[in-house]
């Protein structure tokens, strides 16, 4: 009796798979991913690896970054500078106006700006956000009882980056619709004082906190011009212009930057 599976026309061998020839170290190697659409080849071990050596010194330059910022514990900075130099004569009042009349998109006098170039271009300066701001007086009440009291401030103009600005940078323009409706008293909020953004500190109670949270960020400039220098005292003063009054500013280091 024939064996049926011998003699079956449709029986085949049982096939083994003996592999392909062994490629080339030097060959290219497919990496098998998934294809991106409308992309009918894929990609070689060799393009693979070499695109990574084109992104690592940007992989490295920000790895690096991010280690600074994980090491740097401190993100807060206080800015002091001195204000002086006042009108002589004797006075129980101080009353000093600055950069009133100066426009938007002019440089602005007595200023003081966060980095760039002394006396140079402002646009070598960058924006941090203030969060505090505080003034006291350091010299000149005298030795006879004088002493500062109520109303008593100082008023700053945050400013900003201006074009071909050679020197400091100009007030901020308020941002959001500022119309006034008046009936009996005169309300002002247009012009180069009212138009612009503006700021004080009290220089009797002292201290004026700007909090910054998620949805505030305190006020963002490349630094302060003075507005209104107002101090009234309990006695004269024998001589106004030897008055000092020390300025400090609480700035967001995270905050830097060269754009508003």
């Amino acid at each position: 009796m024939r064996n049926k599976f011998t003699m079956n026309e449709y029986f085949m061998p049982k096939q083994y798979d003996l592999g392909t020839a062994e490629k080339d170290a030097t060959d290219e190697i497919e990496t098998p991913i998934p294809l991106a659409k409308g992309y009918d080849g894929l990609p070689k071990f060799n393009t693979l690896q070499d695109n990574q050596k084109k992104n690592l010194p940007q992989t490295l330059r920000t790895q690096v970054a991010f280690q600074q910022e994980s090491l740097q514990y401190n993100n807060y900075q206080v800015v002091n500078f001195l204000v002086s130099n006042f009108v002589a004569g004797t006075a129980g009042y101080v009353y000093e106006n600055f950069n009133l009349a100066t426009a938007v998109g002019s440089s602005l006098n007595d200023t003081v700006m966060f980095s760039g170039i002394s006396g140079g271009d402002n646009n070598d300066a960058l924006y941090y956000n203030i969060v505090y701001a505080n003034a006291r007086m350091t010299n000149g009440l005298g030795t006879t009882g004088e002493q500062i009291v109520s109303p008593s401030f100082i008023t700053f103009y945050p400013i900003q980056k201006i074009a071909g600005g050679s020197s400091a940078g100009g007030k901020i323009p308020v941002q959001i619709s500022n119309t006034s409706y008046d009936s009996g008293a005169t309300i002002t909020s247009s012009g180069t004082e009212y138009g612009v953004q503006s700021f004080g500190t009290d220089i009797y109670q002292e201290n004026a906190y700007y909090t910054q949270s998620a949805d505030l960020k305190g006020i963002r400039c490349i630094g302060i011009g003075l507005k209104l220098i107002y101090l009234t005292f309990s006695a004269s003063i024998a001589d106004r212009s030897l008055l000092e009054i020390e300025i400090e500013l609480g700035i967001d280091l995270k905050s830097g930057g060269s754009s508003y």
